[in-house]
Order: structure tokens, then sequence, then C-alpha cells
């Protein structure tokens, strides 16, 4: 065996090495945020914090905007907290422009829940949108 056969298992055998490292770091990492902070809502300790943005216009009109963050909840469909949201306190908007006020589930209560309003999810609640789509910010 000359050295160059050597030199070329040593290389090899180094590159594999470090694309299997590579690989390891990207599937431990693949479910955390790396900064944890995405625009317009915060990751501590596992719970979501939402800021707040502008939702309504000059004239007190609904001003529907989705922004990177949102959370939109398809009518009919159960989300549970914990698996499919993060726990935490979100404001609830109305998907449809025309809608003041959307009837949700939470826990298993039904509510009208007014457009801009606030909403607290804990731990194990399901929720689903009643009426029409909403969105989570």
């Amino acid at each position: 065996m000359s050295w160059s056969e050597i030199a070329l298992i040593c290389v090899s055998v180094v590159l594999v090495v470090i694309v299997l490292l590579w690989i390891i770091t990207l599937t431990k990492n693949k479910g955390k945020d790396s900064d944890k902070k995405v625009d317009d809502y915060e990751i501590i300790d596992g719970v979501r914090y939402t800021k707040d943005d502008k939702v309504l216009d000059d004239k007190g009109k609904v001003k529907l905007s989705l922004k990177k963050g949102d959370i939109m909840l398809e009518r009919g469909k159960n989300y549970k907290v914990g698996k499919d949201l993060l726990v935490g306190k979100y404001t609830v908007l109305s998907a449809d422009e025309n809608v003041d006020a959307v009837s949700m589930r939470v826990g298993g209560i039904v509510k009208d829940y007014k457009h801009y309003s606030s909403i607290v999810l804990t731990e194990g609640d399901v929720i689903s949108a009643l009426s029409s789509n909403v969105i989570l910010r």
C-alpha cells in the first residue's frame, strides 16, 4: 500500500466523521428555535409570549394582517395545546374582515371571542374554531 492510498483513506475517514457529526447536530437542533425569537412573539422556557400589533384601522374597523409567526386555526379542526400549539397568551383575530366575533371551543367550553381579544391557553387544552377560521397571534 502506497502513501497516497493511506492518505486517501485517512481523508475519507475524516470526511465521514465530519458528515456524521453534522447530521447529528442537525437532528438535535431540529426541534429547537435557534434564537427563540421570531418577529412578533417570543418563546421563553417553552411558553409563547405575544407582542401585539395594531389590528384595527383609524376608524375602529377590523384590519386583517397575517404575519410571520401567526397561527391559522381552520374551522372545525381540533388543536391540542402542548402538541400543536405552545402554552401562552394569544390574541384572537378573525380571519374574515366582515366578522367581529368568532365562536371557539376551548377546553370543552364554547364562547364567542371578539376580534383582538386575548386568550390564555394552558397545557392539554383542546381548541377549535367553530364559526370561521381564526388567526392566533
